[in-house]
């Protein structure tokens, strides 16, 4: 793969990223820590596995790895922000990976041009999948109803709670049986925590 392609390519990734990331900022005030890590993930990941495939099919190993871990590290932390620490975290840490993955896996295939364009079609055809999909997780996400577990402030799906309990007329919801225990044995303690 020629210098020039490897940049249109990478430029096309980093374009589509951006553009799915500032789209689902639309989706931040239901984005719950778990979901903003899996965003980090994800934006991580993706992003530096494809871009570092393009560059590693056009350069060496360590301009490869530079580029694309520098780029994915900063798309996986500043769009998995949404999910807090925990988000760049796991943002930052998916950029690490998928960076040096894409560019030993460019720099391998580059012994034809056959292997190199047809794991270019591969891996975007990947990226454009996982980006398809982090936006179908987050808009279905934004749809669901969330309450606060009251003895541990973890946010649970209302409508995929198994562990409920009745309290003054209101359900309380909670993510594990021992939280559910231990609200059952003094629910006065943990009202005021997760208010329903």
């Amino acid at each position: 793969m020629s210098l020039a392609a490897a940049v249109l390519c990478g430029l096309a990734v980093l374009l589509a990223s951006g553009a799915v990331g500032l789209y689902l900022g639309k989706y931040r005030a239901s984005v719950t820590e778990m979901l903003g890590m899996m965003i980090g993930m994800t934006f991580g990941m993706m992003t530096g596995i494809t871009l570092g495939f393009f560059v590693g099919a056009a350069t060496d190993m360590f301009v490869s790895n530079l580029v694309a871990v520098v780029v994915a590290v900063a798309y996986g932390v500043f769009f998995g922000r949404v999910g807090g620490l925990m988000g760049m975290m796991d943002g930052g840490m998916g950029g690490m990976m998928g960076g040096m993955m894409g560019a030993m896996l460019g720099v391998m295939v580059n012994f034809s041009p056959t292997a190199v364009w047809v794991t270019a079609a591969l891996m975007t055809l990947l990226f454009l999948v996982s980006m398809v999909a982090l936006v179908k997780l987050v808009r279905d996400a934004s749809t669901r109803k969330y309450a606060l577990d009251p003895v541990c402030g973890m946010t649970v799906s209302t409508s995929e709670a198994k562990l409920t309990s009745d309290y003054r007329g209101n359900t309380v919801y909670f993510c594990a049986p021992g939280c559910k225990r231990a609200f059952d044995a003094a629910p006065e303690k943990y009202v005021a925590i997760g208010k329903t």
